[in-house]
């Protein structure tokens, strides 16, 4: 009665060191094409940069217009004419060996510097809209809601158009949308979406969706 349960056992052993041994196999060669792909990226040569998609900050149809008065606005102002004055490309999703096949590795310390500009921007625009919603304090006082919503609809429909992946950002704007009955933009907002490369993508594609729904 032992015997086909040592058999078993020896089976089980037999596919577990296989398994084991297949996944390391696995890894090296995951880890050796990683390395030469950093190799040939570390000896790829500078590239022209001026095809870049660079992004320009269209200060004059943003809402600056909007609470300018405070002194929070004011920063956010500031932080932003600060950036339109910076090269900025949306690299999210894209690693430093991506870029250095692409554009040659001299320029690497360009490229991230871009990439983190982008990062702010993006940042920016988010913070900007979430304090324009606050119903609270001194701003609600001055301005009426539902400008402050406007005003934060836009600034979020340009952060998505430029390539933000920030989930908080989409969530924001597709209650605004829900809010205003604007549901038809939902499509559009999925179609943006489904352009991100970061893991933040399927989370995004699936609020649009339960929106979409009405599950949202």
């Amino acid at each position: 009665m032992k015997y086909p349960f040592f058999a078993s056992f020896i089976v089980f052993g037999f596919l577990f060191s296989f398994s084991l041994k297949k996944r390391a196999k696995n890894e090296k060669k995951y880890i050796d094409n990683f390395w030469e792909r950093e190799r040939l990226a570390n000896s790829t040569r500078r590239k022209p940069l001026e095809t870049l998609d660079y992004i320009a900050v269209p200060l004059n149809s943003l809402p600056l217009d909007i609470l300018a008065e405070l002194p929070e606005i004011q920063a956010f102002h500031e932080k932003l004419r600060e950036l339109s004055e910076q090269k900025i490309v949306n690299f999210a999703g894209y690693s430093n060996t991506d870029l250095k096949l692409a554009y040659g590795a001299p320029n690497i310390n360009l490229l991230t510097e871009f990439d983190r500009h982008f990062e702010e921007l993006i940042t920016l625009l988010q913070e900007w809209a979430a304090f324009l919603l606050q119903n609270w304090g001194e701003a609600a006082q001055i301005c009426p809601e539902e400008e402050r919503k406007q005003a934060a609809k836009a600034i979020l429909a340009y952060a998505v158009s430029v390539g933000s992946d920030i989930s908080a950002t989409y969530e924001r704007l597709i209650k605004l949308y829900l809010e205003s009955g604007e549901t038809d933009k939902l499509p559009k907002l999925k179609e943006q979406a489904e352009k991100i490369h970061t893991l933040s993508k399927g989370r995004i594609i699936a609020m649009i969706e339960n929106a979409q729904n009405q599950e949202f």
